[in-house]
């Protein structure tokens, strides 16, 4: 029974569908983070071609475990990059799920947070 159901929904095309819609949702989530992101003074690291993570590097070096820290009294949950550097090397930047940053409130926290020059 379980067998049939997980052949029917792998074959009859369904699922390639959801996966491609997920997809096209994914770059245009991608595409507007990084346009948004880079009105703000962040760059990317490298411009993904997939996936849901986007690397960038903050403006003017700024470390990103105090902006993390300050944006989560703000209610913004924020990847800053030293949590996942072994080296520890990575502390100005940040890791975003660009598909959590369609919410343009992520924005104007950054925006608040981020000294200005």
């Amino acid at each position: 029974m379980v067998a049939s159901l997980l052949h029917s929904v792998l074959t009859d095309g369904g699922y390639r569908k959801h996966l491609d819609a997920l997809k096209t949702r994914l770059v245009a989530c991608r595409v507007d983070a990084i346009k948004r992101l880079g009105e703000l003074g962040f760059s990317p690291w490298i411009e993904p071609r997939g996936g849901f993570l986007l690397w960038c590097e903050l403006p003017r070096q700024h470390d990103a475990t105090v902006l993390a820290r300050t944006a989560l009294q703000q209610g913004l949950v924020l990847a800053p990059g030293n949590v996942f550097s072994v080296t520890q090397t990575m502390g100005s930047f940040m890791r975003f799920n660009v598909s959590q940053m369609r919410d343009p409130g992520c924005y104007e926290t950054l925006a608040r947070l981020l000294p200005k020059q």
